[in-house]
């Protein structure tokens, strides 16, 4: 009796019942990945926009139609909560529309499989949301379920709980240490106050536990050993303070469930499992090689895994390339006698030939570039999709406000107006909106970094930067702007308002603060806050009726009600909070306001974890009432002047149909627009050294730093040493800006500063084909209509 679909009948379903296989089978290359045997492990080498996402889901469907398992012996993870929700929501649509399909059309014998099958029961998610939820459901009767601390809070600990008393002492960073950090800091510097330790000190930290760091060695390195033992024995006090508590960060999360796993503690999870499917595979760290590893050789499940290592963008991350790269050798090494295939998948549904073209000529420009990728390099990426008769455009100005204000004038053009009409040599071309509902959300400014001031030098006010000048001009032409993560928390002013607004109702006056020994930026901020309340609440803002802003502030800080209620011996600073959103409607209305709110109420929330009060005003304690304010100021508002809590990409929403939308490459990884403009140089006026890391690197940077002197300490250095640093540095560089050219489906326009297209330019650029050994591959400029120049050689249309 047939129990399962027949291989051969898998993808003539497919067609029959999802309408985007209707249209649109599988390529030869996808089929192939989807044919191939269950029980031989499977690399997937993945152009962009050659349908990874449809082979990972389709082939994880065909496991439960052809090969009998059921979802829930089924695990697929991916590098986001984003990814993983598109995973999900494929794996539900498509797999009820073929188990209804075959449940009335199938055998008797699929049938009944197919009684057993639930598609919501597929394990999916990130592999932290997985390691975190197996340690909740599958711990042992008497442990307590590990909480989870998310950045702000396990910061915060490591700052307390590690770093003082062993690496900060009496507001000093000791001397060794900030010189051993100087090396893994941005501008080479030592860190000058704790935010700038704890941003230095957590990648360390972090990769103590992604890179399996041998600490004992670690510590008796000949070179900085002081610093060495000092940051080991702060580390150690940290973990120490996490397991006392039952806490994990998501480092020591992986590392924990590895470590149940090889102990053999997680059987009643890998005793049902019977298929890995891992995407995103070239953004993989050892620890998390070492888990998918163990899952395969406990489980002898199916193995596939889909990734790019021309699209690794997250070594700062602590992942390792070269672990896709060598992914069959690795594997083979790990578990003898296995035998891993390769796949690749390279033909690209997402964009034009002419795109294709420029990223193909990109990614292959620099011969150094080579030796870094998968043996032999997945073939050149073919458009499936027909031209639209528009060739990569160029729009470069004489200074950022120029080019702002034409950018805006542009997206104006074609958003809001009858398109622009662009001149090229083949004729004119008409770039507009999609007439079916397009708007400003089918665009995107992707760049290296998209804050909107540059840090002032020497007590200089920060400088305003393209994205500044940008979101200038589109407001005033009524265009709305979306980038959360433009400015820091604590200079946004509907935050300072809201945080003044709080800091008056738990400390009138700051006579709690003025007690407190703090540090002078954390003082100065405080006030800034205070004060941007004070001129807030003087406009007298609505509601005013029955009580307005001021009047609101001022009962909270005496602790009076302003109804017949008495007041609560508990008030949560939550909650405190939200009763403030009545006078800030931009927070609460607000696309971008909604995301810096949620910033706080996550710190606020967090801080519950580990702040004595768990956030919470007392009233009608005795002291405690007082110690309670201290704690808020300690654990909530403080860390928040100090720049220690940031907007995290993570709880970014869906961008609004009618805003533009900025965002850094890393961001963009996996996402694709219409129409994507790439910032490659709107910063670079001089060959100043300053920004040659963004564009032209001559030393190697904190990253690769880093990797190098953690390599004699741990089992993937020497695997990362293949490539010098400055060669990683450089190959960073050229994925990063890969990504950002592949994202298009039919407008890619680049946009930067004469100056970088001029021919006898010193400001090199990878951005602009220029080669790590200072050569560029065309040797003379175009002579045609355009003026003489680097650009005309580049295959860019200037506008």
């Amino acid at each position: 009796m047939q129990t399962v679909l027949p291989l051969n009948d898998l993808i003539p379903t497919l067609r029959k019942v999802i309408p985007r296989f209707a249209s649109q089978p599988p390529d030869p290359q996808q089929e192939q990945c989807i044919h191939h045997a269950a029980n031989v492990p499977l690399q997937i080498v993945a152009g962009p926009g050659s349908g990874k996402t449809t082979v990972l889901v389709v082939r994880a469907l065909r496991l439960v139609l052809v090969d009998g398992l059921l979802p829930e012996q089924i695990l697929l993870t991916t590098f986001t909560n984003k990814a993983a929700d598109e995973l999900r929501t494929r794996l539900i649509e498509w797999g009820f529309l073929l188990v209804d399909h075959l449940r009335a059309h199938g055998s008797s014998g699929l049938k009944a499989h197919l009684a057993k099958v639930d598609v919501n029961r597929f394990l999916t998610g990130t592999l932290d949301s997985v390691c975190e939820d197996v340690l909740r459901r599958l711990r042992a009767p008497t442990d307590a379920a590990p909480v989870l601390l998310e950045g702000f809070a396990a910061n915060a600990l490591m700052h307390r709980r590690g770093l003082t008393g062993t690496v900060y002492n009496g507001g000093t960073i000791d001397p060794d240490v900030a010189a051993y950090l100087a090396g893994f800091t941005f501008d080479r510097t030592s860190p000058s106050n704790v935010a700038e330790l704890v941003k230095t000190v957590r990648p360390l930290f972090d990769r103590f536990s992604h890179d399996v760091i041998d600490l004992q060695r670690f510590r008796t390195l000949a070179t900085h050993t002081s610093a060495r033992d000092l940051l080991t024995r702060g580390y150690e006090a940290y973990v120490q303070n996490l397991r006392t508590n039952n806490r994990l960060d998501f480092a020591l999360l992986e590392k924990a469930f590895l470590d149940r796993l090889s102990a053999n503690r997680l059987d009643r999870f890998t005793d049902g499992l019977r298929a890995v499917l891992v995407d995103e595979y070239q953004d993989t760290n050892l620890l998390q090689e070492s888990i998918y590893f163990q899952l395969f050789r406990k489980c002898n499940a199916s193995f596939t895994v889909v990734g790019d290592d021309d699209q690794s963008l997250y070594r700062f991350r602590g992942a390792t390339v070269e672990l896709f790269r060598d992914f069959r050798n690795r594997l083979a090494s790990a578990v003898p006698g296995t035998n891993a295939q390769r796949l690749d998948l390279f033909l690209n549904y997402r964009s034009t030939p002419e795109l294709v073209t420029f990223f193909n000529s990109f990614i292959d420009n620099d011969p150094d570039f080579r030796p870094a990728r998968v043996a032999p390099p997945k073939p050149a990426i073919q458009a499936r999709l027909p031209s639209k008769g528009v060739p990569v455009l160029g729009m470069f100005r004489d200074k950022a406000e120029t080019l702002a204000a034409d950018l805006a004038s542009f997206l104006d053009d074609v958003f809001r107006g009858n398109g622009r009409v662009v001149q090229f040599q083949a004729g004119p071309v008409t770039i507009t909106r999609d007439p079916n509902g397009g708007d400003f959300g089918d665009a995107v400014l992707l760049a290296h970094s998209v804050n909107e001031y540059q840090a002032g030098f020497m007590g200089q006010p920060p400088r305003p930067r393209l994205p500044c000048f940008l979101r200038q001009e589109l407001v005033s032409r009524n265009i709305h702007v979306f980038n959360p993560r433009g400015q820091a928390l604590r200079d946004i002013p509907d935050i300072q308002q809201l945080i003044g607004a709080m800091l008056e109702c738990l400390d009138p006056a700051g006579t709690v603060q003025a007690s407190m020994r703090l540090r002078l930026e954390a003082k100065q901020h405080l006030d800034t806050f205070r004060n941007a309340y004070a001129q807030y609440a003087a406009t007298t803002p609505p509601p005013t009726n029955p009580q307005g802003l001021s009047a609101f502030v001022t009962a909270w800080g005496r602790r009076q009600s302003q109804s017949t209620a008495a007041w609560p011996r508990e008030w949560p600073v939550l909650e405190l909070c939200f009763k403030l959103l009545s006078w800030l409607p931009r927070l609460r209305d607000d696309p971008e306001g909604q995301v810096h709110l949620e910033a706080v109420t996550r710190a606020i929330s967090q801080s519950a974890t580990f702040s004595p009060y768990q956030s919470l005003v007392l009233v009608g304690s005795g002291i405690h009432d007082r110690r309670s304010v201290e704690s808020a100021l300690r654990d909530i508002f403080v860390p928040l002047a100090e720049s220690l809590i940031d907007v995290d990409e993570e709880i970014m929403p869906a961008v609004p149909r009618d805003r533009f939308s900025l965002m850094t490459i890393h961001q963009a990884k996996g996402l694709e627009y219409p129409l994507v403009i790439v910032d490659v140089a709107s910063d670079f006026k001089t060959n100043h050294a300053k920004n040659r890391f963004k564009r032209f690197p001559d030393q190697p940077s904190n990253v690769a730093e880093m990797e190098d002197d953690l390599a004699p300490t741990c089992a993937v250095g020497a695997l990362r040493q293949q490539r010098m640093p400055l060669q990683r540095t450089y190959e960073d560089l050229i994925r990063l800006y890969y990504v950002a050219y592949s994202r298009p489906q039919s407008v890619l326009l680049l946009v930067g500063l004469d100056p970088c297209l001029k021919y006898s330019t010193t400001i090199h650029n990878i951005a602009t084909f220029w080669r790590r050994d200072g050569s560029w591959p065309w040797a003379t400029p175009y002579s045609g209509r355009r003026p003489p120049g680097m650009a005309n050689a580049i295959p860019l249309e200037l506008i």
